[in-house]
């Protein structure tokens, strides 16, 4: 896999433990396994992917909610 699968991979595993698709400790290993890195290392390459969706996903609501108030 080239360094670009590998990262968009690792996002949208964050993505599916984020919104439930994934089982926390299956994507840990997965990702583990993918980058041949130690459990911990792993665990906080996904907390880290998980954080950015809800990220995204906080500033998106934000977003909507200052457009309906003209904010």
């Amino acid at each position: 896999m080239t360094k670009a699968e590998k990262a968009l991979a690792i996002e949208r595993v964050g993505s599916m433990v984020w919104h439930g698709g994934m089982d926390l400790s299956a994507a840990i290993w997965f990702v583990g396994g993918l980058f041949k890195v130690e459990w911990h290392v792993a665990r906080d390459m996904v907390h880290d992917a998980m954080a950015a969706v809800m990220t995204e996903e906080v500033d998106k609501g934000l977003t909507k909610i200052g457009d309906k108030n003209d904010n």
